[in-house]
């Protein structure tokens, strides 16, 4: 199967007979997918997907694309030439043939065997999710990414493809696009693991952001930590030298300067604000808020916006 050694075993040749065709220069399995309106709304949709026991002598190009077009080597060597450029590729690696660009590949003539998978995906956001996983048209390879997530994603939605062929219903979409995103999720999460550890600044800025987005949830200093993968206690220390406010600190000037906002620009009651700013009641709030301002917030309101 998908990512394991080929062999022609039994089962195998029923796999072949059942899916695959002789092309002369390699078995291999087309599936095709026409992405509806619903999918062509979205920022990638798949356009086709396949899988390959090349032979000897297995060359492929020169092509230009129109497309997006993903290329996991599972098993052997493959030159890559694009442009002025030669690329060797082993089991393991990938490869992207970019929109618009010409390339060729061929099987290493000392390679015992070559086996390949591939998606081919197109839409206004297919170059940025490939940037994200560090595959860009300078760079269109990753090497040693190809691992047992990232398979099993291709897998289901291969599947997917031969089940329903030629079905235009939402369902059908919506467990496209969902796999098409799990394959994009299990490629990134691959990189991340590749990458070295964020530097001070960066997992500062991801907290900030998180402190932002969810502060009136009841966030916790534990859950920051735990977010940054460091102890509650290293976490603080290290926070607070680079803010210079504790995670708490900051945490409430979040909150205070949310209800300052919604104090200044909305009707809401105090009440109302207490409770969207996920305190268990008003009377909390307005204690805090009045540390905060100096003034409890029926006063801050009176004062009228952008007043001292």
């Amino acid at each position: 199967m998908l990512g394991k050694p080929i062999n022609f075993s039994d089962c195998w040749r029923r796999r072949i007979r059942l899916y695959w065709k002789d092309y002369g220069h390699e078995h291999a399995e087309f599936l095709y997918h026409t992405p509806g309106s619903w999918e062509q709304e979205q920022s990638v949709w798949v356009v086709r997907g396949g899988q390959s026991v090349t032979k000897p002598g297995y060359q492929a190009g020169p092509r230009r694309m129109d497309c997006y077009s993903l290329h996991l080597v599972t098993e052997g060597r493959l030159i890559l030439r694009e442009a002025e450029r030669e690329i060797q590729l082993l089991g393991g690696d990938l490869f992207c043939k970019f929109k618009g660009r010409s390339y060729t590949y061929h099987r290493d003539p000392h390679c015992k065997r070559l086996t390949l998978s591939w998606l081919a995906f197109d839409g206004p956001g297919a170059e940025s999710l490939l940037g994200s996983s560090g595959i860009t048209p300078s760079v269109p390879y990753l090497r040693g990414r190809i691992g047992a997530a990232l398979q099993s994603a291709l897998t289901e939605l291969f599947q997917l493809i031969r089940n329903t062929p030629g079905s235009d219903s939402l369902p059908y979409a919506l467990e496209m696009q969902s796999l098409l995103l799990k394959f994009f999720a299990s490629l990134n999460r691959t990189t991340l693991e590749k990458q070295p550890a964020p530097s001070t600044m960066e997992w500062v800025r991801q907290s900030i952001r998180y402190i932002e987005l969810h502060a009136a949830e009841g966030l916790s200093v534990e859950q920051l930590a735990a977010l940054t993968g460091m102890n509650r206690n290293y976490f603080s220390t290290a926070f607070a030298e680079q803010v210079g406010l504790s995670p708490l600190q900051y945490i409430s000037k979040v909150r205070m300067d949310k209800a300052a906002e919604l104090l200044d620009s909305t009707a809401a009651s105090v009440t109302e604000i207490a409770y969207s700013l996920g305190y268990g009641n008003p009377f909390a709030f307005s204690r805090a808020f009045a540390k905060y301002a100096g003034m409890p917030p029926s006063a801050y309101r009176k004062r009228g916006p952008n007043k001292q």
